[in-house]
């Protein structure tokens, strides 16, 4: 059950998209899904695994692909969806059966990366909040997210990197050069 997402929910999403696809939604616009603390998510804390909410972004990243109409063409050219850097911060707990949602969106991208940003929200309010950059790659290398985007909205730019974003880059950038 560990993999629940992985091996039977983005699948059968995929599976999904082709039979019956969801509602469409802008580029820029939140996808929010509404999900739940099962007991295969919780840790010796009762509370939803740190490990578990990078597997429900995963999921979250997906189905926003779907929404937005990347989906398809990434299953047609058979390019693999890469993380390449996330940062996340956990404001509070998610007991055992909480409700909660995931929301994500894209905030921009560059040359190589799209950026989005993951938050969870529970009813006492923030639960955590993400940033996750990620691009898609094909057998001959990395696909420019340009090229993603002008398949599903062509001419749509994206809007300016933010500067914290370009300070969370440059901040991995020197965590990786120092190794």
């Amino acid at each position: 059950m560990s993999h629940y997402n992985s091996f039977v929910r983005i699948p059968a999403l995929a599976i999904r998209q082709k039979i019956r696809p969801l509602p469409r939604i802008g580029l820029f616009d939140e996808d929010v899904l509404r999900l739940r603390v099962w007991p295969q998510d919780i840790d010796f804390n009762l509370h939803l695994n740190n490990a578990r909410f990078l597997s429900f972004m995963d999921y979250g990243r997906i189905h926003l692909s779907a929404v937005t109409g990347i989906l398809a063409p990434v299953l047609k050219e058979r390019w693999m969806p890469l993380v390449g850097s996330l940062s996340i911060t956990y404001r509070r707990s998610l007991a055992l059966f909480a409700p909660f949602t995931l929301t994500t969106r894209t905030l921009c991208w560059d040359e190589k990366w799209f950026y989005m940003e993951q938050v969870f929200r529970s009813r006492e309010g923030l639960v955590a909040i993400a940033w996750v950059k990620g691009l898609f790659r094909a057998t001959n290398g990395n696909i420019p997210p340009q090229r993603i985007v002008d398949l599903i909205t062509p001419g749509t730019a994206s809007p300016p990197v933010p500067e914290s974003l370009e300070q969370w880059n440059s901040l991995t950038k020197e965590k990786l050069q120092s190794q």
